[in-house]
C-alpha cells in the first residue's frame, strides 16, 4: 500500500504531503497541549512554519534528484516528513529557517563530486555553513565534512581551500555593514556568543533525555549501520558518484551523532537539520532493494513510529 504509493514520485505524492504537514502540526498541537489556547498569532507562527517546512521537503527532493541519490521514488521524502510532524518545535520559524539553511549547505556539499564551477560552490557552502552557525555554533563542525570533500577533488588549489574562509569573512563584513544601519540587529549574535563560550566548558556526552528522540536517534543507528553493511554488497555500482555520495553521507552521520552526543541543548536542532535528511537518503537506498514484499511494507510504516513515540511515549 505505502511502497506502491510512494515507489513513484507523481505530482500527486507532493501535494499529499504538503497538505498533510500544516494539518499535522496543528494536529500535534490539538494532542499535545489540550490546555493551550490556539491564538491568531500562533496560526500564523503554524502557517509561516508550514510553508518554510514544505519548502525544505521540496528542496530535499530536489537535492535527491540532482544528485542522483535515489532511484525515482518519494521514500526518502516520507521519511523526512515523518521526522518533521515529530521533531519541529510548533511555531519556531527560527528553527524552521535553519533547516532550510542547513540544506542549503549540505546541497552544495553533495554538489562537489560533479567538480563543475567548484569555486562557486565551495564558496556557498562556506557561506550556509557560517550563517547557520553564527545561530548555532555547533554547526561549524560541518566545515570538516566540506574540507573533506575538497581533498576528494582531482584538482585541487590553495583557493578552493580559502574560499569557506573568505565566505565567513564576507558574512561577517555583511553583519557589521547591517548592525551600523540598525544596531538592535547586534543581538541576534549574542545568543551565539554565549553558546560558544558555554562550549568551553568540559565536554560530557549525554543522550537525549526524551524517550522519542531516542528512538528518533536509534533509527538513524541502525540505518546507518544497516546501509553500511548491505548497500555496498548489494549496489554494483562501484566507485560512481552514488558510493561516494553514500560514503560521504556515512561519515557526516557519525559526526551528527557525536556533536549530538556531546550537545546539551540543541539536540533536536542535530537530528532534524542533518541526522534526519541523510538518513532519508540511507531509508530510501535500502527501501529501493529487492526484497520481499511483506518485508518492504513493513519498512515503509516504520516511519510512523517516530511521531507515534512522540506522542504515545512522552
Amino acid at each position: 500500500m505505502l511502497t506502491s504509493f510512494f515507489g513513484n514520485s507523481k505530482t500527486a505524492n507532493y501535494i499529499i504531503l504538503s497538505l498533510a504537514l500544516p494539518l499535522a502540526l496543528i494536529g500535534r498541537f490539538v494532542v499535545q497541549d489540550q490546555q493551550g489556547i490556539f491564538t491568531w498569532q500562533l496560526g500564523l507562527a503554524l502557517f509561516g512554519q508550514s510553508i518554510i517546512l514544505i519548502f525544505a521537503l521540496l528542496l530535499l527532493d530536489f537535492i535527491v534528484r540532482k544528485n542522483k541519490l535515489t532511484q525515482t521514488n518519494t521514500y526518502g521524502l516520507w521519511w523526512f516528513f515523518c521526522g518533521l510532524v515529530t521533531a519541529a518545535d510548533l511555531g519556531s520559524i527560527k528553527q524552521s529557517l535553519g533547516l532550510v539553511f542547513a540544506l542549503l549547505a549540505l546541497r552544495r556539499m553533495m554538489s562537489l563530486f560533479n567538480e563543475q564551477n567548484l569555486e562557486k560552490k565551495i564558496f556557498d557552502a562556506g557561506f550556509w555553513t557560517f550563517l547557520v552557525a553564527a545561530f548555532y555554533p555547533w554547526f561549524l563542525c560541518l566545515l570538516l565534512p566540506l574540507y573533506l570533500a575538497i581533498v576528494n577533488i582531482n584538482q585541487g588549489t590553495w583557493r578552493y581551500y580559502a574560499a569557506p574562509l573568505m565566505a565567513g569573512i564576507a558574512l561577517w563584513l555583511m553583519h557589521s555593514a547591517i548592525i551600523v544601519v540598525i544596531p538592535e540587529f547586534g543581538s541576534s549574535l549574542e545568543g551565539g556568543l554565549t553558546t560558544i563560550s558555554e562550549g568551553l566548558r568540559p565536554l560530557s556526552w549525554s543522550w537525549p533525555k526524551a524517550l522519542w528522540l531516542q528512538l528518533s536517534y536509534g533509527a538513524v543507528v541502525v540505518l546507518l549501520a544497516i546501509s553500511m553493511v548491505v548497500l555496498p554488497l548489494r549496489q554494483r555500482e562501484g566507485v560512481s558518484i552514488r558510493q561516494g555520495h553514500l560514503q560521504w553521507i556515512w561519515r557526516v552521520l557519525i559526526l551528527a551523532l557525536a556533536i549530538a552526543g556531546f550537545s546539551p541543548d540543541e539536540k533536536i536542532e542535530v537530528f532534524l537539520w542533518l541526522a534526519l535528511p541523510l538518513s532519508a537518503v540511507l531509508y530510501a537506498n535500502l527501501l529501493e532493494l529487492r526484497q520481499h514484499s511483506l518485508l518492504r511494507e513493513f519498512l515503509a510504516f516504520v516511519p510512523l513510529v517516530l511521531p507515534l513515540a512522540l506522542l504515545l511515549l512522552k
